[in-house]
């Protein structure tokens, strides 16, 4: 990866004096899954700064109050996943973060970067906006508060200021009677892109009528939004298919109004109507049934930093000291900026288990546990596990002894060429420590980030379920 000039901050307060300093010269980093592989491209041009948000811990968590929930820019989606707060308030909107790229990619990326990369596809956002979310800028200037609706200009471009940081992210709580939903479109389960989305939320009043309906799709317009157009034809109505259907057909001709008849148009003009039927109906659903529960172990702690010395510095620097541990061995190290997890695991400590893949994070080859968390270590700057405790697959045995996974893989017969197989334990190890007795749905749901290029997947599940046992 081309080298960089590193700068990590512990508050809020120090990421808005560099970003008044370099100001568009600055890059901010938070999660990495999208800037990782950006920067690996050899047309990108790197900005003079990375700003490392990471260790701020003002930046994490999740938090009631006053009737709203405020969600801070480096809740992870994982975090998001697991909330009980979010599942209990903005349920559509866990739905969407347990959609987004691979446990892996959950596990690092953030909601933050999710809004602030403005990309089209971007799952979080119109779950969001359905919930009435406002954001948070901050500067040395001063903070302001904005729609999220009204903070896009185009893909990929925000109203936000080169020296303003995204803080938090707010929206009410959803009134007990609301049901929600969020649909989503890609080529694949897992590792997918949207081609189209659809959050949904509907509230049904004692009468049996429609009194509050919001609608917004994603990939859909220029900019998201709340289609108003067809939320009022749902309003003091009777849920039904019917009207559900015409709903659809009424957002796709929005559609069309807005971007006008395309190459695309054909494919997405009656599939953007059957998502909004979909959603409506399974917010209708709900509402007569009530909501299943959703299984998580409880409110997700988010990470403090309050044990690890900052690597902030006043001036860029293209080396960091770092101190971190790793199959429960403490390391200090110095490593250059520009240095993947990825890297140090292989070039510089020789553990070689960690497999490099793809490195853009599709592969799964080099997972490894980062806190406890599935991560692709291609895609975590090393400088960013300063202070945290990384497990890799040389850490799976102990005292000579194979883990049961390992055990099971064995009898199983599922290490085929072996190349994937450290990945794959390393996301099984994952999934028991969060939930021993997983189905076999939720087996394949942990694994779709690990890919099988002798796709053994069978034998692999059958591994995974005994060691389980």
């Amino acid at each position: 990866m081309k080298p960089i000039e590193y700068i990590a901050v512990e508050t809020i307060a120090e990421a808005c004096n560099v970003l008044a300093e370099y100001g568009a010269d600055a890059r901010v980093l938070a999660g990495g899954t999208d800037l990782l592989i950006e920067w690996r491209r050899s047309s990108t041009k790197l900005s003079k700064v990375v700003l490392d948000i990471s260790r701020a811990s003002e930046l994490r968590g999740i938090i009631e109050s006053d009737g709203s929930v405020t969600i801070r820019p480096l809740t992870t989606h994982s975090n998001l996943m697991r909330a009980e707060l979010v599942q209990k308030f903005a349920r559509l909107l866990g739905t969407a973060a347990a959609m987004i790229g691979s446990p892996q990619i959950r596990g690092r990326g953030t909601v933050g970067g999710n809004v602030m990369n403005a990309a089209a596809c971007a799952d979080t956002v119109p779950p969001l906006i359905a919930l009435g979310a406002s954001v948070r800028l901050q500067s040395r200037r001063g903070a302001r508060e904005l729609e999220l609706a009204d903070l896009f200009l185009k893909p990929y471009e925000t109203k936000a200021s080169r020296d303003e940081l995204l803080t938090a992210i707010r929206f009410p709580k959803l009134a007990p009677g609301a049901r929600s939903a969020f649909i989503k479109l890609g080529r694949r389960n897992a590792l997918s892109i949207s081609r189209l989305s659809v959050a949904a939320i509907l509230e049904v009043g004692k009468d049996g009528r429609i009194a509050e309906a919001r609608i917004v799709p994603g990939a859909t317009f220029p900019t998201w939004k709340r289609v108003t157009e067809a939320e009022g034809m749902l309003l003091g109505e009777k849920p039904g298919q019917k009207l559900f259907a015409a709903a659809g057909k009424r957002v796709a001709e929005e559609m069309i109004k807005a971007s006008g008849r395309r190459w695309s148009t054909e494919y997405k003009e009656p599939v953007i109507a059957v998502l909004v039927r979909r959603a409506l109906e399974a917010c209708a659903s709900r509402a007569r049934q009530g909501v299943s529960p959703v299984r998580f172990k409880g409110e997700v702690a988010t990470r403090g930093d309050a044990e690890c010395v900052a690597l902030r510095s006043r001036t860029p620097t293209s080396e960091c000291r770092i101190t971190t541990t790793i199959n429960g061995r403490s390391h200090n190290l110095t490593i250059p900026a520009n240095c993947t997890l990825l890297d140090l695991l292989r070039d510089h400590l020789g553990l070689l288990g960690t497999k490099c893949g793809c490195e853009i994070g599709e592969c799964g080859a080099c997972t490894v546990l980062l806190d406890g968390e599935p991560v692709n270590s291609c895609l975590v700057l090393a400088p960013q596990v300063h202070g945290r405790k990384v497990v890799t697959v040389e850490g799976l045995a102990q005292d000579g002894k194979l883990h049961p996974l390992q055990e099971s893989f064995l009898d199983r017969d599922a290490a085929h060429c072996g190349f994937c197989t450290p990945g794959m334990l390393m996301s099984a190890k994952a999934l028991l420590d969060w939930n021993p007795r997983p189905t076999e749905t939720e087996i394949r749901t942990a694994i779709s980030g690990n890919l099988c290029r002798c796709t053994g997947y069978q034998q692999i599940v059958q591994a995974i379920a005994k060691a389980a046992q």
